[in-house]
C-alpha cells in the first residue's frame, strides 16, 4: 500500500511542495549567508586597522589610508545591499552561478584588506579594479538568472551602459590602469589620492542609482 501511495503521489505531482519550499526558503538562506560573509569582511577590516594602521595624526599618508579603509568598508556594504535585493527577487531554483557570483565580490574585498594602509598603493588599486570587474560579472549573472522563461526581461535594462552600474564600467579600467601606472612609478600623486578618496562616494552613487532603477523595474514587472 505504501509503495502504491508513493507512486500515486509522484504521479499526481506530490513533489511539487518540496520544490516550492526550496524556492521560498532560498532567498532567506541567501541573505543570511551573505550577511555573515560581509560581517566577517568588516570585522577583518577593523582588526587590520587596529593592529597595524596609523590613522592619526592626519597627514596625506594617513588620509590615503582612511580613504582605502572607508572604500573597502563601503564597498562591502554596498555589494551586500545590491546582492541581497537581487537575491530576494529570485523566483526559481538556486543555481551554482548565483552562489559564485554572490560570494565572489565580498571575498575579494576580504582579500584586498591586506593591501589597505601599505606604503605602496598600486596593489590596492589593482584589487579595486579586479573587484569592480567581479561585480560586473556578478550582477550580470544574477540579473540574467532573475528572468523567468516566457516573461519580459524587465531587470535586464539595469545592465545598460548608462544604468546604475556605469560607475563599475568606468571604474574597473581606471583602477586597473592606475595600478599599472603605480607599479611602474608613473602614477601622479594627485590621481592616486583622487581614486582612493573617490571609492567611497562612487559606491554610494552605485547604490543610489541601483535603487532608482530597481523601483522602476519592479513597477514594470507588476505592470506586465
Amino acid at each position: 500500500m505504501d509503495g502504491r501511495a508513493q507512486e500515486t503521489r509522484a504521479a499526481a505531482g506530490g513533489d511539487a511542495p518540496l520544490r516550492e519550499r526550496v524556492i521560498a526558503q532560498a532567498p532567506g538562506v541567501f541573505v543570511t549567508l551573505l550577511s555573515i560573509l560581509v560581517g566577517l569582511v568588516l570585522s577583518d577590516l577593523v582588526t587590520e586597522a587596529r593592529g597595524r594602521m596609523r590613522l592619526w595624526p592626519l597627514d596625506l599618508v594617513v588620509l590615503r589610508s582612511w580613504g582605502q579603509l572607508a572604500g573597502n568598508g563601503v564597498a562591502a556594504i554596498s555589494s551586500w545591499m545590491v546582492m541581497v535585493h537581487l537575491g530576494v527577487a529570485r523566483r526559481g531554483l538556486p543555481r551554482l552561478s548565483d552562489s559564485v557570483s554572490t560570494f565572489g565580490p565580498p571575498l575579494l574585498v576580504l582579500c584586498a584588506t591586506t593591501f589597505v594602509g601599505r606604503a605602496a598603493t598600486w596593489p590596492w588599486l589593482y584589487g579595486a579594479g579586479i573587484y569592480l570587474v567581479a561585480c560586473i560579472v556578478a550582477v550580470g549573472t544574477l540579473i540574467r538568472n532573475l528572468r523567468i522563461p516566457g516573461e519580459p526581461a524587465v531587470f535586464a535594462t539595469m545592465m545598460r551602459p548608462t544604468g546604475p552600474f556605469a560607475v563599475l564600467y568606468l571604474g574597473a579600467p581606471a583602477y586597473l590602469l592606475a595600478g599599472l601606472a603605480g607599479q611602474l612609478g608613473r602614477l601622479p600623486p594627485v590621481v592616486d589620492m583622487a581614486l582612493t578618496l573617490g571609492a567611497t562616494p562612487a559606491s554610494g552613487l552605485v547604490v543610489w542609482m541601483f535603487f532608482r532603477d530597481w523601483r522602476a523595474a519592479l513597477g514594470a514587472a507588476e505592470f506586465d
